[in-house]
């Protein structure tokens, strides 16, 4: 199945009437990552058709209210649903504090496990290693603890060469007894899986939020398929961004083109800015492809094709 990222809002510090804080959700297979939950993610949800009870996982960067404002209704709904199922939250101090406060303070019985694990690492550390994926969680440079995140696939099963196996004229009995671990002779050559095996680029994912530019960053996250890298304000505001520790457009680009990324989605966007094209253009003079983080969104990363972007305001397709 196809990872495909869903983005439920992009902008920076508060909504405005087209653009809503950040919020994404990744689905990995059965199950999807919810990444960020700024407010009215859940409504974005139940506009795109996306499945809340599939999301286990949940990642949260920093605790700035236009990341977190939308996960207490989130958390308070799959209650009201009657969620049996546990649910895990990773995010940087505060979060557990926050969380509990809110349970507290309404006063909710809440009926599934909700396992809550901070991060305090100063280094790239792994949070979850599963057989079908780990996550790393690594630092960014914010006015508070920030984290960005790294999905990456572990692919299990084993890929052939349709090439090979057509030029070897490949039975199926021999393509059984190579996956099993024989071998066989053709021409007098002896074969053994790994003449045929192709080894196809894990599906990866990365997610850098609110940071100030810096070089390291790169070597945390790549090489990856799809980056997804704030960008708040534009080059000509390159002092702004230095002040308020957020990037530009450009270094975004940069860190893209160091991390040997495939494909960059910006996002974050501060509302000053009215047309956001414009910070696709910027960014392209450094790197390409670009392409912009809009509510309803949708990047297919499959094993091997190239990314498609598909717009979940014209069809529901997330769930299917």
């Amino acid at each position: 199945m196809n990872w495909k990222l869903c983005i439920l809002g992009a902008n920076s510090a508060v909504p405005t009437i087209d653009r809503y804080p950040s919020g994404q959700v990744l689905q990995t297979g059965i199950d999807s990552i919810l990444i960020d939950c700024g407010e009215g993610s859940q409504l974005r949800m139940l506009e795109y058709g996306i499945k809340k009870s599939r999301i286990n996982t949940i990642l949260i960067s920093h605790m700035h209210g236009d990341h977190i404002f939308g996960l207490p209704g989130l958390l308070t709904s799959y209650n009201l649903y009657g969620r049996t199922s546990p649910l895990h939250i990773f995010g940087p101090q505060g979060i557990k504090s926050y969380i509990e406060f809110m349970i507290g303070i309404t006063s909710h019985d809440f009926k599934y496990p909700i396992n809550i694990q901070e991060i305090t690492n100063v280094t790239p550390v792994n949070i979850v290693n599963n057989t079908a994926m780990d996550i790393v969680a690594f630092p960014l440079r914010h006015r508070i603890p920030t984290y960005g995140y790294r999905i990456r696939e572990k692919i299990n099963r084993k890929y052939l060469s349709k090439e090979k196996v057509t030029a070897l004229n490949l039975s199926d009995q021999d393509i059984k007894i190579l996956l099993n671990g024989g071998s066989i002779r053709i021409q007098d050559q002896p074969y053994t899986l790994k003449h045929i095996e192709r080894h196809p680029t894990p599906r990866s994912y990365a997610y850098v939020s609110d940071t100030a530019y810096f070089k390291e960053c790169a070597d945390f996250i790549g090489p990856v398929r799809l980056l997804y890298h704030e960008s708040t304000f534009l080059g000509s505001d390159q002092e702004l961004a230095t002040e308020r520790y957020h990037s530009t457009a450009t270094e975004a680009a940069k860190t893209a083109l160091d991390a040997q990324a495939e494909h960059l989605l910006l996002g974050h966007y501060s509302s000053r800015y009215k047309n956001i094209k414009v910070f696709q253009e910027e960014a392209e003079k450094t790197f390409k492809p670009v392409s912009l983080a809009r509510s309803g969104k949708m990047f297919v990363i499959p094993l091997e094709d190239n990314i498609e972007i598909l717009d979940l305001n014209e069809s529901n397709q997330f769930g299917s």
